[in-house]
């Protein structure tokens, strides 16, 4: 777990909390969203429904911090969640391959042995299934051999590494060469051929990811986790300016990236993915690329605006909208002092913990206080996430002098 003086150094330098714990105990404005989440999402993915929902911020908003509070949320309840950060230029859909690849890597469960740490991957999430108390070993393997939900090929490759695993050989066993399939890793120089040749008695066929079979993968994968005994799989992709920056001009790439995306959308509305959630975070011009470029897309996704009789639900925003603001989700929303009062006050008891003096705090409220009106009231983009990095940094200068 993350030590107290080192979240708030993270916040003083990034704006955004280093993971998804302290994003859970730091959000601001989401108790309503939550409340949703816990009383209608969650529960409905568990009986095998499909949600999607787009939100929608400019940059500095705080749309990381909402898709981390999320994900902890549906971890507590058991959830395998994937959270994708595409602010390295890869985005999402750009081909089905890396998507695999993206969400494959990010997979993680709470782990069910002494160590709380989550560990990362599609393999650790088998593994994790294993090891959950109360389960036979032999009926969840029997559980994954008989999956047909999933390609013959990734099935058996499932279901060769979930026999390693629970054997514990360490020696002479193909387990690293299985988890470099099932996370299709790029860097991993290796042939089926040469895999049977040195482990006979794995279960044939097992795949590779490839441009052909990406797709019946893609779709396998999303539906590993209900068939491993987790309530389903919450996916979570934080998109940026750069996740869809095309560039000027036309090219086939674009629209082909945008149309996997299209795709995806419309296997979600059939159910073909039971159990599975994706909140896609994307700054506010996504639906006029959408428009521009792939006018299938944006029929699918665009906003519709329901008229409500309570002023109060009109503020608030639609929980259940495909396309929402991350503003109406938020109550107060950042046009409200109070916002950053609240915020602040997060901060503070991060500081607390971190050994800050009580008799120190009425100062530092005071700041805030007044930092929080000209937040409130700025026009600028990035305001919270500013807000934050002065926030953190009072603190922590305050605990490093009196400490």
């Amino acid at each position: 777990m993350t030590e107290p003086l080192e979240i708030l150094a993270h916040l003083a330098c990034f704006g955004t909390p280093p993971d998804a714990p302290t994003a859970f105990d730091l959000a601001v404005g989401l108790d309503h969203y939550r409340a949703h989440l816990e009383r209608e999402t969650l529960p409905f993915l568990t009986g095998g429904g499909c949600v999607l929902q787009f939100v929608y911020g400019q940059y500095g908003r705080g749309k990381t911090h909402f898709l981390q509070t999320v994900a902890e949320l549906a971890r507590r309840q058991g959830f395998v969640t994937a959270y994708v950060d595409c602010r390295m230029g890869h985005s999402p859909f750009k081909s089905l391959q890396e998507t695999y690849q993206m969400i494959a890597r990010a997979m993680q469960a709470m782990r069910c042995d002494e160590d709380p740490t989550p560990r990362q991957g599609a393999a650790s999430v088998i593994a994790n299934s294993l090891q959950a108390s109360g389960r036979d070993i032999n009926a969840q393997l029997q559980v994954i051999r008989d999956g047909a939900v999933l390609s013959p090929e990734f099935r058996n490759l499932v279901s060769a590494y979930a026999t390693t695993c629970w054997s514990g050989q360490t020696s002479s066993s193909p387990e690293e060469e299985l988890i470099a399939l099932l996370h299709a890793d790029p860097s991993y120089r290796l042939t089926l051929s040469s895999l049977y040749h040195t482990h006979p008695s794995l279960p044939r066929p097992i795949g590779k990811l490839g441009r052909r079979n990406a797709a019946v993968w893609l779709r396998s994968l999303l539906a590993l986790p209900r068939l491993l005994g987790y309530p389903g799989l919450v996916l979570l992709f934080d998109e940026t300016e750069r996740g869809h920056s095309f560039g000027t001009g036309y090219s086939i790439a674009q629209q082909q990236h945008l149309a996997n995306l299209r795709n995806f959308v419309d296997h979600m509305a059939l159910g073909a993915f039971r159990g599975v959630s994706i909140h896609y975070a994307v700054v506010e011009d996504f639906i006029e690329l959408a428009r521009e470029r792939l006018e299938a897309l944006s029929q699918r996704i665009e906003r519709v605006r329901v008229e409500l009789d309570e002023p109060s639900a009109a503020r608030r925003g639609n929980p259940r909208a495909v396309w929402v603001s991350l503003d109406e989700l938020t109550q107060p929303s950042p046009q409200d002092p109070t916002f950053f009062v609240q915020l602040g006050a997060g901060i503070i008891e991060i500081g607390r913990q971190a050994g800050l003096a009580e008799a120190l705090v009425p100062h530092l409220e005071a700041q805030f206080v007044q930092e929080a009106r000209s937040s409130a009231e700025s026009i600028f983009d990035g305001v919270v996430r500013e807000f934050v990095k002065f926030a953190a940094t009072a603190v922590a200068q305050q605990v490093k002098h009196h400490v």
